[in-house]
């Protein structure tokens, strides 16, 4: 009878317990989510902060055709194309045709699913006057629209690849 006993008076501290972490629980995600919203509401305050993804950023430097710096320091490597690297043909002229579209301008970021790479870059596609810059290198025919098979559609995929086929029909740059 006393081992029922102990058993009974162990479940009555335990349940309540049980019930007052998971309440505690609760609570506190609660409180934690109305911190951030709090935070996010505040007019100087963006999700860029938290986040640390930037949403509007001026370009400090163009690193190569489809990579910049961002005044803030970050790398910004675009998604869903693929310049010519260091020594490959149309190196110079994909650099050259991206610098004329971005350099120095303030670009707005739009996010795909990916948002960073193994090198820790920022993956985004970089919009300036309202135009997709790796869009408009795929049309000039200075990047290849490079799409994994075993990842979700891109954002951008339709346009991107209808910019390389006119790229292609007009034989421009590396479809010459």
């Amino acid at each position: 009878m006393k081992a029922k006993q102990k058993f009974n008076t162990n479940k009555l501290v335990l349940v309540p317990a049980v019930l007052l972490v998971a309440l505690l629980s609760f609570l506190g995600g609660t409180k934690y989510e109305s911190q951030v919203k709090d935070i996010l509401e505040q007019p100087n305050i963006s999700t860029t902060t938290v986040r640390n993804l930037p949403t509007k950023e001026k370009v400090k430097r163009v690193i190569d055709g489809d990579t910049i710096e961002l005044a803030n320091g970050q790398i910004v490597r675009y998604v869903g194309v693929n310049a010519p690297n260091n020594g490959e043909p149309f190196e110079e002229e994909a650099t050259e045709a991206n610098a004329k579209l971005i350099q120095g301008k303030t670009v707005t970021l739009e996010y795909d699913a990916y948002t960073s790479d193994r090198f820790g870059r920022i993956l985004a596609y970089p919009m300036v006057d309202g135009k997709n810059v790796a869009v408009e290198l795929a049309r000039q025919g200075v990047a290849k629209v490079t799409i994994y098979e075993d990842r979700r559609k891109l954002k951008y995929q339709d346009v991107l690849l209808k910019g390389q086929e006119e790229a292609k029909k007009e034989k421009l740059g590396i479809w010459k």
